[in-house]
């Protein structure tokens, strides 16, 4: 018998390896996947968590510009008729909250015994007049130093965002930590907008206007929370009079009225609610010499003394192109300004030939009012605020503006008077543009013909300005988030 030896195959050896192979390859597929899985669930975590903290932030923000927006005059819900504060904090009133709460939530932000009330935990920080406990306010009720209102559905959005109250209050000087107006450390005064800067040295409106603090706290239903503050200011625009009566330009066409009674005066006049007087400025400006001849030569007989103003003699007819501000200059900067103001109406432009005003505003309700094109006021009239005329303004009877006119355009000022009103703040003609209504290379000859004056004038007022240019929106001067 013969014995063979077989020798294992090299198959034999290489048997279970492809399986092997495929669980390996099953196993690191596996893991890889497990991996992913896992990088994508923390992404989504971060993604979600980082847009839970913006819709925080943007909400917060959104109840700043709900407040921002009711501070103005004459809008819906306007915060303005009672509830705005006028005393520093610590007074009855002297702090406006508005409520923001969602379905079955009570928000009660003076009341720091709660969390679930949303405790304003800043106000604690920013003054010591308020009433706290561990550094919360501690307040049942709302009622011995402040008011409350809620939001309106006029300016809320839908859904609704999660802010939960804003609130309102005038700022006072170092209300933050190291944080002073102007350079001045005295802590307590309050802190007021001149038109450039905040300062705390004088608050008397119309020239100072408040600035107020306005703090937003959101919070979301899954707990983020964001607390955000603005400070903001009444908008006001840029105009500096020169003169009672400027004619802004060069060949000039006057004509006064030999009416007695007819006066153009720079000596400071209170009025439109102000009751504090400044300098005085020029009674009539013109923009060179040979129109101060022109003008002087053009005064009736016997009328010298009813042009008066800060010269000292009269009549008071100066040359102030030294004076003259960088925006009344130019037929550029003149439409720039005027565009401007057309952004800012209070009613819509108006389109001429127009034929009397619908509404020439009030003392509390002073109007900004474009007119594009001639404008003919006639019968009894007084208004308030701004007025601007493209075209040729034309006042017969009793006629009168409290504030700013500018005839700017077509530089024609035509006046039929023999009423007794009066012009008090500042008016200024100038010809920026041609009979077609195309702008000039430079500002042309100006023309304010005036007869049968009657009591009326022209009485510069800085109060009656300050009023016509305090606009009805407020811009926001600081913001930041608070991080506490």
């Amino acid at each position: 018998m013969i014995t063979v030896n077989r020798e294992p195959s090299k198959r034999s050896h290489q048997r279970g390896i492809a399986l092997f192979i495929v669980l390996m390859a099953l196993l690191i597929i596996g893991a890889i996947t497990a991996g992913a899985i896992l990088l994508s669930n923390t992404e989504t975590n971060i993604s979600a968590n980082f847009r839970d903290e913006q819709l925080a932030f943007f909400s917060a923000k959104s109840g700043v510009e709900e407040a921002r927006d009711r501070m103005q005059a004459g809008v819906t819900n306007t915060l303005r008729t009672a509830s705005l504060p006028t005393t520093l904090p610590g007074n009855s009133g002297s702090v406006l909250y508005i409520l923001n709460p969602a379905n079955g939530e009570t928000v009660a932000p003076w009341n720091g015994s709660s969390s679930s009330t949303y405790p304003d935990d800043e106000i604690c920080k920013e003054t010591s007049t308020i009433s706290c406990s561990s550094n919360l306010p501690n307040l049942s009720s709302c009622s011995s130093w402040c008011v409350s209102t809620t939001a309106s559905s006029v300016y809320g959005v839908s859904p609704l965002l999660p802010w939960k109250w804003v609130r309102v209050m005038l700022k006072q000087n170092n209300a933050l930590t190291s944080y002073s107006t102007n350079g001045n450390s005295s802590s307590g005064s309050q802190t007021c907008w001149n038109g450039t800067n905040e300062e705390t040295t004088s608050c008397a409106p119309p020239d100072f206007l408040p600035v107020y603090t306005l703090t937003a706290l959101a919070v979301t239903p899954t707990g983020s929370r964001r607390m955000v503050q603005a400070e903001i200011a009444e908008d006001r625009l840029n105009f500096s009079a020169s003169a009672a009566l400027t004619l802004d330009g060069t060949g000039d066409t006057f004509s006064a009225p030999h009416s007695n009674p007819f006066n153009v005066n720079g000596i400071d006049s209170a009025g439109c609610g102000a009751t504090t007087t400044g300098p005085a400025i020029p009674g009539l400006g013109v923009t060179d010499n040979p129109d101060v001849a022109t003008v002087t030569g053009a005064i009736p007989n016997g009328r010298n003394n009813n042009y008066t103003g800060s010269g000292g003699t009269t009549p008071d007819v100066e040359n102030i192109s030294s004076s003259l501000p960088p925006n009344l200059q130019t037929v550029t900067s003149l439409l720039a300004l005027t565009s401007s103001i057309k952004s800012m109406v209070t009613q819509p432009v108006i389109t001429g030939p127009a034929f009397n005003l619908a509404y020439p505003g009030t003392q509390a309700s002073p109007q900004i009012i474009y007119v594009n094109g001639d404008l003919t006021i006639s019968g009894s009239v007084t208004g308030y605020g701004l007025l601007v005329v493209t075209g040729t303004f034309t006042a017969s009877g009793n006629v009168g503006w409290n504030g700013l006119v500018l005839v700017v355009g077509q530089g024609n000022f035509v006046g039929n008077g023999g009423g007794n009103n009066s012009y008090n703040g500042a008016v200024l003609v100038a010809k920026t543009l041609d009979a077609s209504y195309h702008p000039l290379a430079t500002i042309g000859a100006p023309t304010f013909n005036f007869a049968g004056g009657g009591g009326n004038g022209m009485n510069y007022s800085s109060g009656c300005i300050a009023q016509a240019t305090t606009l009805s929106t407020f811009h926001i001067m600081a913001f930041r988030e608070m991080l506490n």
